[in-house]
């Protein structure tokens, strides 16, 4: 079986707008400061972007595997649909293929998918979200008992996890809770982790075993993909 050329178009804009949402997420992570702590739209930004980003993944390894984009999986329909932590998993278990680990930087990736802790945190935040948390208010505006917590509340307390880490940092937000320099630093650590997280998706499309039709779409995962480590949470969106 081979795809058509308005499937293989679409899967290129789907890519191409799964790489502009991470980076408009990333661009209103770096906006916030004491002044201004508006979450919404950043998750709402990177959770659908990693969302479509994995799903393009999942479709090139049905096609390498079976020659159709389609598979027999249910994560691409329902609240299911929306589980990034489901995704990912899907990802690192069907995805990066023996040949594909033999090359060191792939392992180092395979490794930090799975075994990052704040990386974790981030994913099931961006995957609440995607399910259920973004209309919590709506539901308790509704009368309806929320099935999560709220967005802000979980990604305040994924900053204040941040600080535990650096005890320096939380001295001088305690001492001044304005400071901005601290939030920025916050910022830098999550950035520089979403941008690994997406360097090593992109990886997966050029020394993934993903096969040539993930080739095909080199220049649309190029800011990610061409991230070096002495880069990561600097650069500016």
């Amino acid at each position: 079986m081979t795809s058509t050329d308005e499937q293989d178009f679409a899967l290129g804009e789907e890519i191409r707008t799964a790489i502009e949402l991470i980076r408009t997420g990333i661009r209103e992570l770096q906006r916030v400061d004491a002044e201004n702590d508006f979450y919404h739209s950043l998750i709402l930004s990177l959770a659908s972007g990693f969302e479509r980003l994995m799903k393009t993944i999942i479709c090139l390894q049905n096609y390498r595997l079976n020659g159709s984009y389609s598979g027999k999986h249910n994560l691409f329909s329902g609240k299911q649909g929306h589980d990034l932590v489901e995704l990912l998993k899907e990802i690192t278990t069907d995805c990066f293929d023996q040949s594909h680990l033999t090359v060191p930087a792939a392992k180092e990736d395979l490794a930090y998918l799975q075994k990052d802790i704040r990386l974790s945190r981030l994913v099931k935040i961006l995957s609440e979200f995607g399910q259920a948390a973004r209309y919590h208010n709506l539901d308790i505006v509704r009368g309806r008992t929320p099935t999560t917590r709220s967005t802000r509340e979980m990604w305040e307390e994924l900053e204040m996890t941040i600080l535990t880490d650096h005890d320096d940092w939380a001295d001088k937000l305690h001492a001044n809770p304005g400071l901005d320099k601290v939030h920025k630093r916050i910022n830098i650590d999550i950035q520089s982790r979403l941008e690994r997280f997406a360097r090593a998706l992109a990886r997966l499309f050029t020394i993934g075993g993903l096969g040539d039709k993930a080739k095909q779409h080199t220049g649309t995962i190029k800011p990610f993909l061409c991230l070096r480590d002495d880069e990561l949470g600097k650069r500016k969106y």
